[in-house]
């Protein structure tokens, strides 16, 4: 195999990898402190719940193509000339591409994120649309694609009532969107498709839901929090694995967090000890003021209706 000797004298010297990246993140850290300091300023407090309209320098990136080209060519001018001395470099922020997207990061700061992101061309007929809780400002920077909007007009028993429509949108349109109601998708990019997007997470996250296009129907729901999304996993792991030991502290769990999570944490200890999973569901059923009461109530009532013995469950937890 052919090693590049760029790449093999780094095997016995380190230094210049480091002197690389040193160089790169003074190219990023000069532009942070730099031309982007004011609206770093305003995403900080974008992330912190300030509405967009009070973040003046920020909201002028996401509605003037101009604007937003001026902060980005002070980054990469000076970082792709030092990418063109150093090319064994890494650029020192988030990045990635793959199946015709590329993205890079270009802040992060509480719950916002200013990310810049291009498309190849591409055409792609999604079958679903997920809601979750947040929002989304972006601006067209180069190019043109057609958009599919779609808004949540009302769910009822697991079906939602969809809008949709089709527009194109070419270099200098902006879009804002809810995502907790509104989302949209990119259905077809002409050539490539160049955008700046802000967004920002709920403080208190809501559970993401997928839908059907095609009939409205519920068809996944997941925990809106990175935290939450863990801790399912590792919950519906300990049940594959059948540990039922870890019963009660799903039992306990059960009673703590978001809806969304809790409720897992209650299927999952069903499963792993009907026992102490239906004295949960029970409990929660008995309570007025839980908002999971008239789920826990029907559920409830389902299993006792198929599995009587479950009655007794509570009478012999109760010696009166």
């Amino acid at each position: 195999m052919r090693m590049d000797p760029q790449i093999a004298s780094l095997r016995g010297d380190l230094s210049p990898q480091r002197e690389a990246q040193l160089a790169l993140e003074k190219v990023r850290d000069e532009w942070r402190h730099g031309v982007f300091a004011k609206a770093r300023a305003d995403l900080s407090a974008f992330g912190q719940g300030r509405a967009l309209g009070d973040c003046p320098d920020l909201a002028r990136l996401l509605s003037s193509r101009e604007e937003a080209y001026a902060i980005l060519d002070a980054l990469f001018e000076p970082m792709t000339a030092a990418l063109a001395r150093y090319p064994l470099g890494q650029v020192p922020m988030r990045h990635q591409q793959s199946n015709g997207l590329a993205m890079i990061q270009l802040g992060r700061t509480g719950r916002a994120t200013l990310t810049l992101l291009t498309y190849d061309a591409l055409e792609q007929r999604p079958d679903t649309v997920a809601f979750s809780g947040s929002d989304c400002h972006e601006i067209v920077l180069e190019g043109a694609g057609d958009f599919r909007f779609t808004e949540l007009l009302e769910e009822r028993d697991g079906v939602a009532a969809l809008d949709q429509q089709v527009r194109r949108l070419v270099a200098g349109e902006t879009l804002s969107c809810d995502a907790r109601r509104q989302v949209r998708y990119i259905e077809q990019v002409h050539g490539r498709l160049v955008m700046l997007r802000l967004a920002r997470t709920d403080e208190n996250a809501q559970p993401t839901r997928q839908f059907s296009l095609a009939d409205g129907r519920l068809v996944h729901s997941a925990s809106g929090t990175r935290e939450e999304s863990q801790r399912e996993m590792a919950m519906a792991l300990l049940g594959r694995m059948g540990r039922s030991d870890a019963a009660p502290l799903l039992a306990e769990l059960a009673m703590e967090g978001g809806a969304h999570i809790r409720w897992q944490s209650l299927r999952e200890c069903l499963a792993l000890d009907t026992a102490t999973g239906f004295g949960v569901l029970s409990r929660i059923a008995a309570d007025p003021a839980d908002e999971l009461a008239a789920q826990a109530g029907a559920l409830r009532a389902q299993l006792v209706e198929a599995y009587p013995v479950l009655a007794q469950l509570e009478s012999e937890a109760c010696p009166a």
